[in-house]
């Protein structure tokens, strides 16, 4: 079974704000729950959230590890309440453009080759089967170091890069008009939804 999670425990000090509650232009949706309607389009039910400010969001076990802290949180959850679940569909909560059709070629590829994948140059949405390779590789890189300040740990490479090179993960060619700009500012998103209310308003008037 196919579950989805969304990262969204980080703390968008470049935004100012969480990013989480932005509001969707044409709609009340927040952000967050765009992105949970997207994915489950594709993973059905099971979508989980990255992220203890959030309800029913999952904490961080071992924190200030970037993203592989939320994603290794994510599978200790799953694999003790939700053992069916075998293979997971991660996205950041700050990509509202990626499309159904990206995540069904992203999940095909993976399947096909029994590995992780993501889209070339962008490390998000990421495929993951949960294979003993994968949380091992995670109990590894995330276990506790002598060295334990914030400024330091962040000084250690826990980078999604380095999980697909040592997992020989796959990185595949985008499909058309697949959008991977993620929103880091509060000028980038206002840009974006005055670009995405300049759309609505063209499609009404055809």
């Amino acid at each position: 079974m196919l579950a989805g999670l969304i990262l969204a425990g980080g703390k968008s000090s470049r935004m100012g704000t969480d990013k989480s509650f932005l509001t969707m232009p044409d709609s009340q949706q927040t952000l967050l729950e765009y992105c949970q309607k997207k994915l489950t389009l594709v993973c059905d039910d099971h979508v989980f959230i990255s992220g203890s400010q959030h309800h029913q969001g999952i904490a961080d076990i071992i924190p200030n590890c970037g993203p592989l802290s939320g994603i290794h949180a994510a599978i200790i959850h799953i694999q003790m309440k939700y053992p069916n679940i075998v293979e997971l569909l991660v996205i950041a909560v700050d990509m509202p453009d990626l499309r159904r059709e990206d995540f069904e070629y992203l999940i095909k590829m993976g399947r096909n080759d029994g590995r992780l994948c993501c889209f070339e140059n962008c490390f998000f949405p990421l495929y993951i089967p949960l294979s003993v390779n994968v949380t091992e590789y995670l109990a590894m890189q995330l276990k506790q170091q002598p060295v334990t300040t914030v400024k330091q740990r962040k000084q250690q490479q826990y980078s999604i890069k380095m999980m697909l090179n040592s997992l020989q993960g796959l990185e595949v060619l985008p499909l058309k008009n697949t959008q991977l700009n993620n929103i880091n500012t509060l000028e980038q998103w206002d840009q974006r939804c005055v670009e995405q209310l300049f759309i609505k308003a063209k499609n009404d008037n055809r």
